[in-house]
């Protein structure tokens, strides 16, 4: 008889740590899952009942603004569909994305911004009825430039302020309206063309020929070699049994390292990274950020990838032009041109400028921070002097300026899955560069005769207020 009382005893114990157990999973290891859930009924009216902040352009043209409806407050987005990918939605069904997510608890004002402890305190203290106003870096006019620039290609472009680092136009295309999110999910998710799909921040492209500026920079750094170094190209190459060729199969004879990137020779630059080695190479590309997540708050930006080293002979040469084991985003090689252009210091890309108050009763902002040096001063001189030729007369003519001196660099990169996707990275004006940008046109072909010209476009809106 005692020994089932006993075993009684042991699973009505057992038992009662099972649910202690589980109330402590689910009250503190899933709280803010829970608290969170868009299914949460105060979830649904806290959303209804506090006006959610506003988000802005740098300007303070409004981006996306919550405004009372008949069944309480509602998101209106008046921004362009091309930046709905990285702005997000906001949705009583669906949840929220993209910056609606990453800021949700400031926009809501269920976080305090600034880092006042007495500030803190009054907000504890605050009956809550609104949130906080986010304005962005984002200039909504360049940014209506940049998507019908793109027009109704797949693709993406990012266009950064040199000195600060700040995005000032972030576009993904094709895009979608968040309003019609909750009306037209399934449709919205169905859609071959993927407009959820953030090209800007996560679009994975190997980066063609456009990574010749980070083999010139480690070449100019480690290989003992300058721009005036001369090599004998004779149109191709056969590394491990593989054949590989300039564009068109052109041999271009006793060339130097500068005129290499102006047409970019693809064998010149697969002997640079010989001579600069696999190790040199993928820690130049690292330095320059690639491979790792930008330091961009947000579930969705993307790392890329770099290969593990050491590389073959063939991995090496494939990587020289763009290929072998390496994808970077738009964002990614945005930074890289943008550190060039800065005289080798790289700035942490900002999206969000400041936070502030309803009522003007406070304003926190987001001071632009440098992550480092990758090259020197002289260096990225001498790049931004080989890409401004690149732009003058060579492959990325497309994409000059009358008036505006710009330096560049295109692309084609090889996919699996078709045509080559079309690149061009460069920055304005060359002497004292104010932005960057790169530009991804999918499967748009040659970097010069698609990306270029698009680029041209965003320059001459940005200094000259034209479309052009």
């Amino acid at each position: 008889m005692r020994r089932p009382v006993v075993l009684l005893t042991y699973l009505l114990i057992g038992g009662y740590l099972l649910l202690i157990g589980g109330a402590l999973y689910w009250q503190v290891g899933q709280r803010e899952v829970l608290v969170n859930h868009p299914s949460n009924p105060y979830q649904l009216l806290e959303r209804r009942s506090v006006q959610r902040g506003g988000i802005f352009d740098s300007s303070g043209e409004v981006i996306a603004e919550s405004v009372q409806g008949e069944k309480g407050f509602e998101r209106v987005f008046r921004g362009t569909f091309g930046l709905a990918p990285t702005i997000g939605y906001f949705s009583q069904r669906y949840g929220t994305a993209g910056l609606e997510k990453n800021l949700d608890d400031m926009l809501m004002g269920r976080r305090y911004p600034g880092t006042s402890v007495v500030g803190r305190f009054r907000h504890l203290l605050s009956e809550r009825t609104s949130g906080y106003d986010v304005i962005t870096s984002l200039d909504l006019n360049l940014q209506r430039t940049v998507e019908q620039a793109l027009g109704n290609r797949r693709g993406a472009a990012v266009v950064m302020e040199v000195k600060t680092g700040r995005i000032l136009a972030i576009a993904s295309v094709p895009g979608f309206n968040p309003q019609e999110i909750d009306p037209q999910w399934d449709t919205i998710t169905g859609d071959a063309d993927s407009p959820l799909y953030n090209r800007a921040l996560a679009g994975f492209y190997p980066p063609g020929s456009t990574f010749k500026i980070v083999v010139l920079a480690a070449a100019l750094a480690n290989g003992g070699l300058d721009l005036a170094s001369v090599f004998d190209d004779r149109g191709s190459v056969t590394i491990q049994g593989h054949q590989i060729a300039n564009a068109g199969g052109t041999s271009w004879g006793s060339i130097s390292l500068l005129d290499a990137l102006v047409v970019s020779s693809n064998t010149v630059f697969i002997e640079v990274a010989r001579r600069v080695g696999s190790e040199e190479l993928l820690q130049m590309a690292g330095s320059f950020g690639l491979g790792r997540k930008p330091p961009l708050a947000g579930d969705n930006v993307g790392a890329g990838k770099l290969p593990a080293g050491p590389l073959s002979p063939l991995e090496l040469a494939q990587m020289a032009i763009g290929q072998y084991g390496i994808v970077t985003t738009p964002l990614q090689m945005a930074v890289v041109v943008q550190t060039i252009a800065n005289d080798g210091l790289m700035m942490e890309p900002v999206l969000v400028d400041a936070v502030k108050a309803r009522g003007g009763s406070g304003k926190w902002t987001n001071r632009p921070r440098p992550m480092g040096y990758v090259i020197s001063a002289d260096n990225a001189r001498k790049i931004r002097q080989a890409m401004a030729e690149v732009v003058t007369r060579g492959t990325g003519r497309n994409a000059a300026l009358r008036g505006i001196d710009v330096a560049g660099k295109t692309g084609s990169a090889e996919n699996p899955q078709g045509r080559a996707h079309a690149w061009f990275v460069g920055m304005a004006p060359v002497d004292k560069p104010e932005i960057c940008l790169a530009v991804v046109v999918e499967h748009g072909g040659s970097g010069g005769s698609v990306a270029a010209p698009i680029a041209r476009r965003i320059f001459a809106a940005y200094f000259q207020g034209a479309a052009g």
